[in-house]
């Protein structure tokens, strides 16, 4: 399904942080983000960025995502009054699906290499869709 976007008047912004990682016994990583719901005219909204984007009640946004279960499902927010855009970086999704793949390749011959692959194809699709959404807000 392709990305589409939305522009309108934001209402009832709610916000919860978002911790997401591991733990092990060698050490772990820890992400921060914040996840954003609200309205843009009558359509339900819900957004996750790591970082706090800067949005008010009755300010215009542009947003770019996909409908997913009647909600509107955003990857990026361009804050149409102040011009600015929130987006996750997708170079790091990148690089981290392309070392899956490469990965991957040689361990097929024990068959783990296929889900070596398959995660990382997954996370290349991701990351290109995050790069896609925020093309879209900077060319329109």
């Amino acid at each position: 399904m392709s990305l589409t976007t939305i522009t309108g008047v934001v209402s009832g912004i709610r916000h919860a942080p978002v911790t997401e990682g591991h733990i092990g016994k060698n050490g772990g990583s820890v992400r921060t983000g914040h996840a954003l719901a609200f309205r843009v005219d009558d359509r339900s909204v819900q957004i996750k960025l790591p970082n706090m984007p800067d949005v008010q009640d009755g300010e215009t946004v542009t947003l770019a995502g996909r409908i997913k279960n009647g909600t509107f499902q955003a990857l990026a927010l361009r804050n149409d009054r102040t011009r600015a855009i929130y987006a996750t970086p997708a170079i790091p999704g990148y690089i981290m699906g392309g070392l899956m793949t490469a990965v991957g390749f040689p361990l097929l011959f024990i068959l783990v290499g296929v889900f070596f692959i398959g995660f990382g194809g997954y996370t290349l699709w991701q990351a290109h869709n995050y790069a896609q959404a925020a093309k879209l807000l900077q060319g329109t």
